[in-house]
């Protein structure tokens, strides 16, 4: 018996939408990876340095433009509400930090457990340098080491990824947003 072909539905928007917020989260928290294992194979990953910690952030804002401009351009025909901009900015970010909060707990629970160590005693190191008496130095360390283990880094990863995409996406998406001309709705 010959069966007949339905037409199939399109996907629903909400569908592509969190698709695409996750394609593109995925990505940049990809890019934020292959970034965070250069900085650790190139032993800068612990270095308090400024430029690094920028690119971090440009890395993360262009993922949330380039998401958010291929959302508004594929699939809502070249136009994106300002908070439709901003959503899809959170969500791309959420996504990412996900992506790098996995990686994050992989890489002090996992690759290299002494990396948190040496994260304290950088830190322990920049405070003695600084004249911070030692009793203060060790209640500073006993607190960073009930809130520094890698499952906590790893939310951490997640909410701090998702606050930033926030504030990027509060700015980006005066730019991304294009407002459909008032004759055309």
């Amino acid at each position: 018996m010959a069966q007949i072909n339905q037409p199939s539905e399109p996907p629903k928007k909400e569908n592509l939408f969190l698709k695409l917020t996750m394609t593109y989260g995925l990505i940049t928290g990809l890019v934020l990876i292959v970034y965070t294992l250069l900085l650790y194979i190139s032993n800068n990953l612990l270095e308090q340095n400024f430029i690094l910690g920028v690119l971090n952030y440009i890395i993360l804002v262009a993922g949330i433009i380039i998401g958010t401009k291929s959302y508004r351009d594929q699939y809502l025909g070249g136009y994106i509400s300002y908070g439709k901009s901003l959503g899809t900015g959170v969500l791309i970010s959420v996504f990412a930090g996900v992506v790098m909060g996995i990686f994050t707990y992989l890489l002090y629970a996992v690759i290299d457990p002494q990396l948190l160590d040496e994260s304290i005693k950088i830190v322990q190191e920049e405070m003695l340098n600084k004249g911070v008496p030692e009793g203060q130095i060790e209640m500073m360390t006993e607190i960073q080491q009930k809130f520094q283990s890698p499952a906590v880094m790893m939310f951490s990863s997640i909410f701090s990824h998702g606050f930033m995409g926030l504030i990027f996406s509060l700015i980006t998406s005066i730019f991304t947003k294009r407002d459909q001309p008032i004759f055309n709705q």
